[in-house]
């Protein structure tokens, strides 16, 4: 088996999110920047990464697979919207998966920020069994 990748996600408050969405983080914490600098990272915002995902599939026409259903079916419904308009994943230069060592520093030092605009911080990891697949409903 392959090393496992990591991957850190923080929610934000709703009146931060659309800045930060245009990587205006200042508004979110005037530190975070420079942590984010010193792994060269951005935040992406959730629903943006499955929209583009969405298009992307559209454009390649490969409409016909059970993640590209039910990635759709997300963005669409206006709750899971607010909710991942919400939520950004933390890419290190541009990849959203990453060394444990990484996202290991990216959490604690988040953490550390002791910021109440943050509702949460997690990290993932890519094995498989960890992380939702799609419903039965979209095979």
């Amino acid at each position: 088996m392959s090393e496992l990748l990591y991957q850190v996600r923080v929610d934000v408050i709703e009146e931060v999110a659309s800045e930060v969405r245009k990587r205006n983080y200042k508004k979110l914490n005037k530190k975070i920047s420079s942590i984010l600098e010193e792994v060269k990272a951005d935040l992406v915002c959730q629903y943006d990464a499955f929209k583009n995902f969405v298009l992307e599939c559209e454009e390649q026409n490969e409409v016909n697979n059970p993640l590209y259903k039910w990635t759709k079916d997300t963005i669409e419904n206006n709750l899971k919207k607010q909710k991942y308009l919400r939520s950004f994943t933390v890419y290190v230069e541009g990849e959203q998966l990453y060394e444990k060592k990484i996202a290991d520093f990216l959490e604690h030092e988040i953490k550390n920020l002791n910021e109440r605009k943050i509702i949460k911080i997690n990290k993932y990891n890519s094995d498989p069994k960890n992380n939702p697949q799609p419903p039965k409903k979209y095979f």
